[in-house]
C-alpha cells in the first residue's frame, strides 16, 4: 500500500489493482461445500477511478464489493492479502452502503434507511475515500431510483472518491457510458445455460436475466411465461 508501489504487470495510471483477489469467508464457505471460489480480478486506472457494475442476479456483484472493501482494510490494518498481488489507494474513510437496513422499531423502511445512511456518507467523505454502493437507487420508482442513485454516484464521484456501485437500472448503465471518469463493468453470464460465471468484465454494462434466473431457481414456469408476456 504504499502510494509509490507500482505492481507488476501494472503502470502509474493504474490506481487499483486486484488480479485473482479471493474474500476468505466465501472461500471457506464454499471449501465446506465442496466448490471451488472463482477469484475476483479488477483494475481501476486513475483517468476512470468510478465503476458501475451491473449483471445477472446471484451473479457476484455484492461479493465483488464486499471484497474490494475488506482487502483494503485489511492492507491498511498489516494483514495480508489474499490475492496474487496488489495496488491500493491509502484511503481515510471507507463508506458504505450495502445491504438492507429496514427497521420496525425505528420507523425506516429499505428507502428512508438506506437515503439515512449514503446522508451521513455524504456527511463524512474525505479525499481520499473507497465509497461502495450496491443497488444503488433501488428501493423507489425504477425511473426516480435510475436518478437519484447516478446523482449519489456522481455526487462521490465529484469529490475524489474511488467508487464501486452495483445496479440493475438501465438509467445508471446509461450514465456510466457518458460520463468522464466513470467506467461500465459486468458480472459474466452463460446464456446457454443461464448460469452466472461470476468474473467481473470490465468495460461494458450486462444485463440482469432476472427472469431466466428466477426460472432457474424454480418459480413455476407459467408463471415466467406471464412474466415475459408482460414485457414491454
Amino acid at each position: 500500500i504504499d502510494p509509490d508501489f507500482v505492481a507488476e504487470g501494472s503502470s502509474q495510471s493504474t490506481l487499483l489493482l486486484l488480479p485473482s483477489a479471493r474474500h476468505p469467508l466465501v472461500e471457506r464457505a464454499l471449501r465446506e461445500s465442496g466448490r471451488e471460489l472463482i477469484p475476483l480480478d479488477l483494475a481501476l486506472e486513475r483517468e476512470a477511478p468510478v465503476l458501475v457494475v451491473s449483471g445477472p442476479n446471484t451473479g457476484g456483484k455484492t461479493v465483488a464489493l464486499k471484497t474490494v472493501g475488506l482487502l483494503s482494510l485489511m492492507a491498511q490494518s498489516g494483514l495480508k492479502i489474499p490475492a496474487k498481488e496488489a495496488q491500493l489507494p491509502l484511503f481515510r474513510k471507507v463508506l458504505i452502503d450495502i445491504g438492507d437496513h429496514q427497521s420496525i422499531s425505528d420507523s425506516l423502511s429499505t428507502f428512508s434507511a438506506r437515503m439515512a445512511n449514503i446522508s451521513a456518507m455524504a456527511r463524512e467523505i474525505v479525499d481520499p475515500a473507497l465509497v461502495l454502493l450496491d443497488e444503488v437507487g433501488s428501493g423507489t420508482d425504477p425511473e426516480e431510483g435510475a436518478a437519484l442513485g447516478a446523482a449519489i454516484i456522481d455526487f462521490f464521484r465529484r469529490r475524489g472518491a474511488l467508487v464501486l456501485a452495483t445496479t440493475h437500472q438501465q438509467g445508471i448503465k446509461a450514465y456510466a457510458s457518458h460520463t468522464a471518469g466513470v467506467a461500465n463493468g459486468s458480472m459474466e453470464f452463460d446464456e446457454d445455460s443461464l448460469r452466472p460465471l461470476y468474473r467481473l468484465r470490465s468495460g461494458v454494462p450486462g444485463r440482469s436475466g432476472g427472469l431466466d434466473m428466477a426460472g432457474r431457481l424454480g418459480l413455476p414456469r407459467d408463471l415466467v411465461r406471464q412474466a415475459r408476456a408482460l414485457l414491454p
